[in-house]
């Protein structure tokens, strides 16, 4: 009797393992039909922003693609289909800028410095796209040190950069180039 016992015992165990083999095996299989530049791609022709963070993910056995996209003042997380780029979820927070006193100061300051010596927008595009060759995704003016400075940056796939220019001489006071490192 024991061991009639012992050979059911072992058989369901068996069967349990074997089906949660199967299971586990059919959930590896899923595959997006749509490779992640397509939608990054798609993402940032409807949302204005920088996309933050970027993973594939399987949803009952479903390819879906979490993005979380980010603006000035909005932060968007995306789920998107994997194999239609159909958007299944969009929830959208404002973010709220805490400006400070010094941050009024500053502005204060920056309005008053002389603008009319300093190079223009387009120029400090120019300025960064000649040490890096990539789209521009911001162009900021601010002020450091009680001085102008453009802060540019730019992408190029995988690459980004990050140029500090002095907005009245061009020159540029700092630059960063990075290759990101995506989860796809």
């Amino acid at each position: 009797m024991k061991k009639k016992l012992g050979i059911i015992i072992g058989a369901v165990a068996g069967a349990v393992i074997l089906g949660s083999g199967v299971y586990y095996t059919n959930a590896d299989e899923v595959n997006p039909k749509l490779d992640s530049e397509k939608i990054r791609s798609m993402v940032q022709e409807q949302y204005d922003g920088t996309i933050t963070e970027f993973e594939l993910d399987k949803d009952q056995n479903k390819a879906v693609y979490e993005v979380e996209v980010q603006n000035s003042n909005t932060e968007y997380d995306l789920e998107l289909d994997g194999d239609t780029g159909e958007v299944l979820h969009e929830s959208k927070k404002e973010i709220k800028q805490d400006r400070t006193k010094e941050d009024h100061d500053d502005d204060a300051a920056l309005e008053n410095m002389d603008k009319k010596n300093s190079i223009s927008v387009e120029e400090a595009k120019k300025i960064a796209n000649k040490q890096f060759d990539g789209d521009v995704i911001s162009v900021e003016l601010d002020k450091d040190d009680n001085q102008l400075i453009y802060e540019v940056e730019l992408r190029n796939g995988k690459k980004e950069a990050d140029f500090e220019i002095n907005a009245e001489t061009g020159d540029i006071l700092e630059q960063d180039i990075e290759t990101e490192a995506y989860d796809d």
